[in-house]
């Protein structure tokens, strides 16, 4: 009888678990398109990639000629609702300040650096990045074999981008993109802890492709 009682505790606890789970599901939603925001200075050229997902982008024909590029620091567009416990302004800071030093990072790094620099001229291109939403990580919920499916406690981040010829401002590549974490790689108990995987694996993806547009060139 006592056997009977503890598997009966036991299958009442993963049916109150999978409720549990179920009503954070169905209060959770991944990040998603968002409405345009405004920020790039033009939306018109944007095209759904084939073969990336989540992603929208233009690119000029003459982006090879740009060799030079100046980072402006990123931009927080996204902002809480007052009734909304998602994220503290100091950790959207951080998280912009965290973008910033990503780009920097991987344009600067590799077999192939790339020129920064801070200063207008011929073939300087301005990259101007602002983050427009974010969803915060629930370590907690990403723990468990019956939450790690279900990927409810994944957060996630969208950010648009573009670059603009330093000299005239005409834009000569533009990128909107967002996505949620990974069922794989563990972001920890930090609630950016997914945008910051996401964020650093774009910026390394930025690096390779102004690195194919220099090698194109030549």
């Amino acid at each position: 009888m006592l056997l009977i009682g503890m598997l009966e505790v036991c299958r009442m606890k993963k049916v109150v678990l999978i409720i549990i789970i179920l009503l954070v599901v169905a209060c959770s939603a991944p990040v998603k398109k968002a409405e345009y925001s405004g920020y790039l200075s033009d939306y018109s050229r944007l095209k759904e990639s084939s073969t990336e997902k989540n992603y929208f982008s233009y690119r000029a024909e003459n982006i090879s000629n740009y060799t030079k590029f100046i980072i402006d620091p990123v931009e927080m567009l996204y902002q809480p609702n007052t009734n909304e416990k998602e994220l503290s302004k100091k950790e959207l800071k951080d998280l912009q300040a965290y973008l910033h030093h990503n780009l920097v990072k991987a344009l600067t790094s590799g077999d192939d650096p790339l020129t920064i620099v801070d200063k207008a001229g011929d073939n300087v291109a301005r990259l101007r990045v602002a983050i427009t939403q974010v969803k915060k990580t629930i370590g907690a919920l990403n723990l468990t074999i019956y939450t790690k499916v279900t990927g409810v406690g994944l957060g996630g981040v969208s950010v648009e981008g573009e670059l603009l010829d330093s000299i005239t401002g005409e834009q000569v590549a533009a990128v909107i993109r967002w996505g949620s974490g990974s069922r794989v790689l563990r972001a920890g108990f930090k609630k950016t802890g997914d945008a910051e995987i996401l964020l650093k694996k774009w910026s390394k993806e930025l690096k390779k492709k102004l690195s194919q547009n220099k090698s194109n060139e030549k």
